[in-house]
């Protein structure tokens, strides 16, 4: 029933070589690769020998069914594959394992050479944002020397990436403690020097201010907020908090330096998203330049309507 449709979009990235530098590639995006009204609610992504599958609303057990013989047999040296049913309460969604024996505890993986921990097996995600794959490979070529500051890092891959593009220093900002201790793994994981690291559990609201009032600046920052978050500071939304928090970051980005800011929202349209870093810029008087969109690997394709793309992001140079 899947089989032709997954045959498909494997045989596209082989053909491509999408599987040769990496071992975690999303391998089936459901909203760009079929038409079937079940089919566009799946995504599966490849960990190693590990694989993971999405569905945002709720589908036949026949489907999921077909799924699984599926990747089983184009991927005969599966070891397991999990499931997350993000049609679920989001609180109460948790993986679950549907086929094998998938790992609980972390493992690693390589992209581009690098390795970063992932975990398959109850919780709510594997660790790495496979739609930032350009952003870790852009950051491997152009970080020599910089200072890096990674804000919502979540478990640092971009911290990581950073730093084997030879940042100076990477400063790793996170409200989870739990991921900022994920992000410490795989800094070791990478076997990158301590000294070059700075990890911080804290609320990236008040630690901006903080960063300006000792002027300390960074030659590269990246944002990209979670869509909603609470803190004891109260309710953070990007589609209400953008300007306000890009208002923080442009004074302790040095002339020169570049902004990565990117959201991963539907409901939040670029242009707005873009009108909201503009008047941040007019409010704090920084004079800046749009090089590029933060825009979606080639492994999440979509349809000619570019709205369906819910990664929305721009690389921002301030003058």
């Amino acid at each position: 029933m899947f089989e032709e449709t997954l045959t498909r979009a494997v045989n596209y990235r082989k053909s491509f070589s999408y599987f040769e530098n990496t071992e975690t590639l999303r391998i089936f995006y459901g909203p760009g690769e079929s038409d079937h009204p079940s089919f566009r609610q799946i995504a599966i992504d490849q960990f190693k020998d590990h694989f993971w599958i999405t569905t945002w609303k709720e589908i036949p057990k026949n489907v999921l069914d077909s799924v699984v013989k599926t990747i089983q047999k184009l991927f005969p040296k599966v070891v397991g594959i999990v499931w997350m049913d993000r049609s679920e309460v989001a609180s109460d969604a948790i993986s679950k394992c549907v086929f094998g024996t998938a790992s609980a505890e972390k493992f690693v993986v390589t992209e581009f050479g690098v390795p970063y921990l992932v975990q398959m097996e109850g919780t709510k995600h594997p660790g790495i944002f496979l739609d930032h794959a350009d952003l870790r490979s852009w950051l491997l070529k152009t970080q020599s020397q910089k200072n890096v500051l990674n804000l919502f890092s979540y478990t640092g891959s971009l911290s990581v990436a950073a730093a084997k593009g030879g940042a100076k220093k990477v400063t790793t900002l996170d409200l989870s403690k739990a991921t900022i201790d994920w992000a410490k793994e795989n800094w070791k994981a990478a076997e990158l020097k301590p000294e070059l690291a700075d990890f911080i559990y804290g609320d990236t609201f008040e630690w901006l201010p903080k960063f300006r009032k000792r002027a300390e600046q960074f030659d590269t920052i990246l944002c990209d907020p979670p869509s909603f978050s609470r803190s004891k500071n109260g309710v953070f939304s990007t589609s209400k908090d953008s300007s306000k928090l890009h208002e923080l970051i442009f004074p302790i980005l040095k002339p020169g330096g570049i902004l990565v800011t990117s959201i991963n929202s539907e409901n939040y349209s670029e242009r707005n998203f873009l009108k909201d870093i503009e008047n941040a810029a007019m409010l704090t008087q920084t004079m800046i330049r749009v090089l590029k969109r933060v825009d979606l690997p080639e492994t999440f394709p979509t349809g000619v309507d570019l709205n369906e793309r819910y990664l929305k992001g721009f690389y921002i140079l301030k003058l």
